[in-house]
């Protein structure tokens, strides 16, 4: 059995995994690393410890020494290779591709069998496209809903403000505080409707559409185009890479 990790910049995840299927799974915030040593010391050494981390060079060194002082196990860390799993990079610098983008991609692909479109509302959201034929076209990155709402000198209010502002958005507010949250949301959902259709006319057909990410649950609802809710495809695109050797290196930074 595997560990796998999807150590992002709010959350690490987590799943024990056989090679078809998650056994169990948790998660913490980032801040947290520390508690992850109680959490695994109950478990039976694993197989390999595979690693998609995007949270910095401090987490990932955090990450290895808990490994390796539980099971004496060398953590391995993917970057985003040329080739693998039925996919094709077209960055110029493949392994500039952020891990988290890759795999996420590797699943949806694996999923549908067919041209899809990765939508991930986390920190920042990405808008990723896979043709039919497994080449990952290109993609765009723009600020998640707490970026933007900091972005406005919010600051910690903005969390405040994400957790007690649900549901119906009116688009003409009548205070400030529901004024900038309805205009970054609507603005985001948005965003990402006019990415998608652009994607869909580069490939001459209307691929589907899997959004997955910490924030997809207040970003669908305002969204007018159809989309799968597909959680942790990350995790999923590790399970799939675990079971090649490709990319396997020393921890590295995303773009």
């Amino acid at each position: 059995m595997n560990l796998l990790i999807d150590s992002g910049n709010s959350f690490i995840k987590w799943a024990w995994a056989a090679e078809n299927e998650f056994v169990e799974s948790g998660r913490c915030v980032s801040s947290s690393v520390s508690s992850l040593f109680e959490k695994w010391k109950q478990y039976e050494p694993p197989d390999r410890v595979i690693i998609a981390n995007v949270a910095g060079q401090s987490i990932a060194g955090r990450l290895s020494e808990a490994v390796k002082s539980l099971w004496a196990l060398d953590a391995e860390f993917p970057v985003s290779p040329r080739v693998c799993c039925g996919l094709t990079n077209s960055y110029r610098q493949a392994e500039k591709l952020g891990i988290d983008r890759w795999l996420a991609m590797v699943a949806a692909y694996q999923i549908t069998g067919n041209s899809v479109i990765v939508v991930d509302c986390g920190t920042a959201v990405t808008i990723d496209l896979v043709d039919v034929k497994g080449l990952f076209v290109g993609g765009v990155i723009m600020p998640g809903l707490m970026a933007a709402l900091q972005s406005l000198e919010l600051g910690t209010d903005a969390i405040v403000m994400i957790n007690r502002l649900n549901g119906a958005v009116n688009p003409v507010p009548k205070s400030t505080e529901n004024g900038v949250y309805a205009g970054v949301l609507l603005g985001l959902a948005g965003g990402i409707e006019r990415v998608v259709r652009e994607q869909a006319l580069l490939v001459g057909e209307v691929p589907t559409v899997l959004i997955s990410g910490g924030d997809k649950e207040k970003l669908i609802p305002h969204l007018t185009i159809p989309v799968v809710l597909q959680p942790d495809l990350v995790l999923q695109g590790l399970r799939i890479m675990a079971t090649q050797r490709t990319g396997i290196r020393h921890p590295r930074q995303k773009i």
